[in-house]
């Protein structure tokens, strides 16, 4: 039984930060749930910062190697980011005998393998809660809550800075170039937030709730990833008017006959689903399971506190088990490789379409539309075009089609031979929805 437990914490950014930030505000209440008193040894910085909870009693260093080969050093926080210096953070303090937290999404979904296998040879572990929902517990709650079930799907909205820019296109029909000022301006974008927009953050994200549910790695490169930059304000407009719904950038894995997909893809979600009401830079996460049917996760998904809040949660369940000396005796993350993944295509999907053809306004023109979709067994809900953007002189005009259930295979190919016609005069915009 340890009464201290030696804390080393890389990267003091925001997440970092208030990290050290809490530990200090609520030392108390923190140190009375693990049992023994915390004591951060080590801050490592690109830079030597001054903070006010920065103490002359923590060592503060440049040099991550100094900080995380201390043999004082029970457990390592790495809140660099990114995948090199982390990568080599995080290996060489599991096989020093450190135990790891981290938030690092896109280290945890490429490296998941070499991570897990070293954190069980050297009998490490390795916690990540910050890594998918910011201050969200959906890993704690798919990994322990939900330990009893066969969790055979996961929907979610995972990417607060997407979720921002969609809530203020329909809120203050703002486009898309707009919103995403927006989010700047506020802190929920990145000066180049291209891994948020263009999907790949939530991509890392179901990457990483999938793996921890199947038991096996999941790679990003396994998930079909689509992002919001080709979402409208006229898209947004329509959508809510013409069929009562929002959209959201969601991340889906399911388990379906044919085998598992896994996907993150701009989706309309009817205004009667939770999700509808899911704004702003918050997250939610629905996981479904065979005994619980499914629960519902939502808090925020980014900011300060919020992630730093989860990366206290797992320093107090972590360092608990070494103050106790039972960290390590059994994994965190438990494998299932003797079981064979079947995998499914995305063209093996069934849902509804919403399609916006612009089409010069020529007759005949809707019947070669239906025509073509009909050749390709692509059953049509409702058709509509769009009165206001006749009056604002664009060159054609958006002939707006939601289909009935279709497959997948079928709306693609309509959609190719659509564009394809003399009378298109842009690629046409293909939404899914839930």
């Amino acid at each position: 039984m340890k009464n201290q437990v030696n804390l080393a914490l890389m990267g003091f950014g925001v997440v970092g930060s208030g990290t050290l930030q809490l530990l200090r505000q609520h030392k108390r209440n923190i140190e009375s749930r693990v049992g023994a008193r915390l004591n951060v040894l080590w801050v490592c910085s690109r830079t030597k910062k001054k903070a006010p909870y920065l103490n002359r009693d923590i060592g503060q260093t440049t040099n991550w190697r100094k900080a995380v080969t201390d043999p004082r050093v029970d457990c390592v926080v790495e809140l660099f980011g990114g995948i090199q210096p982390a990568l080599s953070l995080v290996t060489t303090a599991l096989k020093t005998g450190k135990h790891v937290v981290t938030a690092n999404k896109a280290l945890l979904s490429k490296h998941w393998d070499v991570i897990m296998a070293l954190a069980h040879k050297h009998m490490r572990l390795v916690y990540f809660e910050a890594s998918v929902g910011g201050g969200v517990p959906v890993v704690q709650a798919l990994n322990e809550g939900l330990a009893g079930n066969r969790v055979f799907k996961i929907i979610g909205i995972l990417n607060g800075t997407t979720n921002f820019i969609l809530t203020q296109m329909e809120d203050r029909a703002l486009s898309f170039d707009e919103a995403l000022e927006e989010a700047k301006k506020r802190g929920f974008a990145e000066a180049d937030p291209s891994f948020d927009i263009e999907g790949i953050d939530a991509a890392q994200k179901v990457s990483i709730l999938s793996s921890l549910a199947i038991g096996q790695w999941i790679k990003p490169s396994q998930v079909h990833c689509e992002g919001i930059t080709h979402i409208q304000a006229q898209d947004i407009r329509l959508i809510r008017h013409l069929f009562k719904c929002h959209v959201k950038l969601l991340a889906i894995a399911e388990k379906r006959s044919t085998g598992w997909i896994f996907r993150v893809h701009p989706t309309l979600i009817p205004e009667s689903h939770p999700f509808a009401n899911v704004r702003n830079e918050y997250n939610a996460i629905s996981l479904y399971g065979n005994a619980v049917d499914d629960v519902m996760i939502y808090g925020k998904g980014a900011g300060r506190l919020p992630t730093s809040s989860a990366v206290i949660s797992d320093i107090i369940f972590l360092c608990r088990q070494i103050a106790m000396g039972t960290a390590g005796q059994l994994p965190y993350v438990t494998s299932l490789n003797g079981e064979r993944l079947h995998f499914s295509k995305l063209s093996q999907i069934r849902c509804r379409y919403y399609l916006r053809v612009r089409s010069l306004d020529h007759p005949g023109v809707l019947s070669k539309i239906t025509g073509i979709l009909g050749e390709h067994h692509v059953s049509i809900d409702s058709i509509h075009q769009d009165a206001q953007d006749k009056q604002n002189g664009n060159k054609g005009v958006p002939i707006i089609l939601l289909t009935h259930e279709n497959l997948e295979a079928n709306v693609q190919a309509s959609v190719r031979a659509i564009d394809r016609l003399p009378s298109t005069v842009s690629k046409t915009v293909l939404l899914r929805m839930l």
